[in-house]
């Protein structure tokens, strides 16, 4: 066998074995790590383009929206209910994905089995994106109108203000 052959040969099997290889090195779930944290992960999006403050960005803006000391006292205690209760989620979700992940790689899935379970987590998911809705609809019950005008205005959004 000559060097060149050789060398097309470690090339080609290389090549072959990459997909593999970095599919074993995939993380289920693949924002697991966000999950883990607590990270909103553009969930509450919706509520943010219409008008919804998040309290996590309106604390980062608090001085240019002028929030009272109440105010910002009720948003950092929202931030934190969101944050402990979205951390605890995202440990749920990341456990049932973990879940379904060892039944198949144990070869042991039914369709029954992958009902159930995607069932369970897609429950999970939306509780998780519940309890970050239902901070912006809380956080626009504390600022306001006023306030939430300014909010959009500094995140980019169109104000639409009218309820």
């Amino acid at each position: 066998m000559d060097t060149a052959y050789r060398l097309r040969w470690i090339v080609t099997a290389a090549f072959l074995l990459l997909p593999v290889a970095a599919f074993t090195q995939q993380t289920i779930p693949p924002d697991r790590e966000a999950l883990l944290k607590g990270l909103g992960m553009g969930l509450a999006e919706i509520a943010e383009i219409n008008n919804y403050p998040g309290p996590k960005h309106t604390l980062d803006l608090r001085n240019e929206l002028g929030l009272t000391r109440d105010q910002v006292k009720k948003t950092e205690a929202l931030d934190k209910v969101v944050a402990s209760a979205a951390l605890a989620k995202g440990e749920e979700i990341v456990l049932a994905e973990e879940e379904l992940s060892k039944l198949f790689e144990a070869g042991t899935i039914s369709e029954k089995v992958l009902r159930s379970k995607l069932e369970e987590i897609g429950k999970l998911r939306a509780d998780l994106r519940f309890i970050h809705l239902q901070a912006h609809v809380r956080m626009k019950q504390i600022l306001t109108l006023d306030q939430v005008k300014r909010y959009a205005e500094l995140r980019g959004h169109e104000a639409k203000l009218e309820n």
